[in-house]
């Protein structure tokens, strides 16, 4: 364990509390969410992007500038993080908040948390990637905090598909709904059954408009996870696969074997990566807790050299102190 590693391993904290911040996005147990876990998360995440953190610091520092805007990298990337923190950890949060003793999630805007995190948490994954790589050349990179790394993306990635799943199961859901109330108005209304009508588009209408484009959405969010996919283990790629070839059920491409219902996809769908969660989580959890121990460690021992500069210097202080009254009687009797 090194500054070096410590300091980065607190940007690290906060990717991963904005990770576990993917939970909100999925079903959640019978009993909700866990209001203490939610505490926890808005307390953490409030020290660890408080002035002179690592976070801030580094923000600070990143002033290489984003075209066609005044905001450098790093005042991007501060910004971000803090609408983020504000939107669901804040006091005023909108997206996630504790009401009557319960965790309230606001799921008209569930995209717009899912575009928080999976952003977010690319750009600070790269991050610790840039810092891995940089101590990989000085020699100085701590092989723990290299294997943390490698465990981090498939379970962070697994679970970010689930979500992925569980979002585009509502939309499409949603989706159906809306086309079924359109073309019941429309049969009402002019006597006419549109599905019977060359060239149908449901889309004609804006509340099915509107949510095919948030399925396109979610669909984007997919994309991107696989884009920037680190992972080469064999199973979690052909989960990946499985969720593309699944996707063209939906788009109308593939069609259901005899006997297969859309019920039945649509559940199996949500669910393709939930057996390979527990392992690459137990995976990260020994990682994590290893490095974590090591950091307190070295934290603790820095307290303890701290401590004991101090002390010597307090002493140090009290032994000039008693000095003085000596000196002064010296010089007083060199007067008379």
């Amino acid at each position: 364990m090194n500054e070096q590693t410590r300091y980065v391993m607190a940007i690290y904290q906060l990717s991963a509390v904005i990770r576990d911040t993917l939970e909100y996005l999925l079903p959640p147990s019978e009993k909700g969410f866990n209001v203490e876990t939610y505490k926890q998360r808005k307390q953490m995440i409030a020290h660890l992007v408080e002035p002179n953190s690592p976070f801030a610091l580094f923000c600070q520092n990143n002033k290489a500038p984003i075209k066609d805007s005044e905001q450098t990298v790093g005042e991007r990337i501060s910004t971000q993080v803090h609408q983020f923190v504000d939107e669901v950890y804040g006091d005023n949060s909108t997206l996630v908040k504790i009401d009557h003793d319960a965790i309230y999630v606001e799921t008209s805007l569930s995209l717009q948390l899912m575009d928080f995190i999976v952003g977010l948490h690319e750009t600070l994954a790269d991050v610790c990637v840039g810092f891995r790589n940089s101590f990989e050349k000085e020699k100085t990179l701590d092989p723990d905090f290299d294997m943390l790394l490698k465990v981090d993306d498939p379970f962070y990635r697994s679970v970010a598909f689930r979500a992925v799943a569980c979002q585009f199961v509502t939309k499409f859901t949603e989706f159906n709904q809306a086309v079924n109330s359109y073309v019941s108005s429309e049969r009402e209304k002019n006597g006419v059954d549109p599905t019977k009508q060359p060239g149908f588009d449901p889309k004609v209408d804006p509340s099915c408009a509107f949510i095919s484009n948030e399925m396109g959405r979610v669909v984007g969010f997919y994309n991107f996870l696989k884009q920037h996919n680190k992972s080469s283990d064999v199973i979690f790629l052909d989960d990946v696969d499985r969720m593309q070839d699944t996707f063209h059920f939906f788009d109308g491409t593939r069609k259901l074997q005899e006997g297969q219902k859309m019920s039945d996809v649509l559940q199996a769908f949500q669910l393709i990566f939930s057996p390979v969660i527990p392992g690459y989580r137990d995976a990260w959890v020994r990682a994590f807790s290893k490095i974590f121990s090591e950091v307190a460690a070295y934290e603790k021992d820095l307290i303890e050299k701290r401590n004991a500069a101090a002390k010597e210097a307090k002493t140090e202080v009290k032994a000039e102190e008693a000095k003085k009254p000596e000196e002064v009687k010296k010089t007083e009797e060199k007067k008379d």
